[in-house]
């Protein structure tokens, strides 16, 4: 309970970044996306169910605020914290590169997504929503998180409880 609380807290951050931080930060354009970057990379940091429905719940506050349609972005959010939890269980090895392959597979797959829709609903090409706002959004988000995967990784650490090790009388686990 108190784990999906700190997340929810760190969420609603991300999304007081999003929107004071990203518009001041903007180059020609195009944001990164905090909260897109925060729910990536606490799916691979705590990969549980909480990740996904705070994703959920995120991604509904920022439609919301954005004005953007109710829904959407939520949707992506949960769906990215599934994958991201998933990809991270799979291939397991903590290092770097696979965190930040992970998150740009996610960040690419989102802001795609995301555009697709925006093409739908309404009169901008296919091309331009791809190449001029998803394929750069993308990169700046995996920029980001290079500096968010260090400081939640941190925070996480600090909240998490320390257990001691179980003793056997033939093998002392450390």
């Amino acid at each position: 309970m108190r784990g999906s609380v700190l997340l929810f807290l760190v969420g609603l951050v991300s999304l007081a970044l999003q929107l004071i931080l990203a518009p001041a930060i903007a180059i020609f354009g195009t944001m990164p996306n905090f909260v897109l970057v925060f729910v990536g990379v606490a799916a691979m940091l705590r990969p549980s169910d909480s990740t996904m429905a705070v994703g959920f719940a995120v991604g509904l506050v920022y439609d919301l605020v954005t004005s953007g349609t109710p829904g959407v972005m939520a949707a992506l959010l949960a769906l990215v914290a599934f994958l991201a939890s998933r990809a991270s269980m799979r291939l397991g090895n903590d290092t770097l590169s696979v965190s930040l392959l992970i998150t740009m597979a996610s960040a690419l797959l989102v802001e795609a997504c995301y555009a697709l829709f925006y093409v739908v609903t309404t009169e901008v090409g296919i091309v331009d929503a791809l190449l001029m706002r998803a394929l750069p959004c993308a990169l700046y988000d995996c920029a980001i998180c290079l500096i968010v995967i260090p400081l939640l990784s941190a925070l996480f650490a600090r909240g998490a409880s320390v257990h001691a090790a179980p003793e056997s009388s033939t093998i002392r686990l450390r």
